[in-house]
């Protein structure tokens, strides 16, 4: 079996243009195929997704729901809490930035990064009755009353 190294090498296997280093290409009936481990890649894009610079496009946004192999409404009512057409509609946006509001994609990629960084159910659960709560409150334009601390 004939094999190279490609210095750089895009990979679009998960909807989204990802760029690796020194891929090991092997050659299959006459084409040269990366030598990759997808599921690997997979977990790295989706750690990535939560800090990337850029807005999420709207094959990113089906990238994360089917990373956590959720359907359009349990997405839509679980995690953005927005209807399961807005979701439809963002992701419809394929490679193009969805234009989401920007609270709800900061809560999408608040998700993401616990979802990926917690290592323990007690941790998991822990942040979750958190995020529910913040996500469930009605914020008002009301004058803050001051928050109660312990001193030591």
């Amino acid at each position: 079996m004939k094999k190279k190294t490609l210095k750089n090498f895009t990979y679009e296997g998960l909807g989204f243009p990802i760029k690796l280093q020194n891929v090991t290409m092997v050659l299959v009936d006459g084409k040269w195929h990366p030598k990759i481990d997808v599921r690997k890649i997979a977990d790295n894009a989706i750690c990535d997704l939560a800090f990337q610079k850029e807005r999420l496009t709207g094959n990113q946004v089906k990238f994360i729901r089917t990373y956590f192999e959720m359907s359009l409404r349990d997405f839509a009512k679980e995690v953005v809490n927005e209807s399961h057409t807005a979701v439809a509609k963002w992701e419809k946006c394929k490679d193009k930035a969805t234009n989401m509001d920007t609270n709800i994609e900061f809560m999408l990629r608040l998700y993401v990064h616990d979802r990926v960084s917690i290592n323990t159910k007690k941790e998991q659960h822990l942040f979750y009755e958190k995020y529910t709560e913040i996500r469930n409150m009605s914020l008002t334009e009301k004058t803050p009353t001051p928050i109660s601390v312990k001193a030591s």
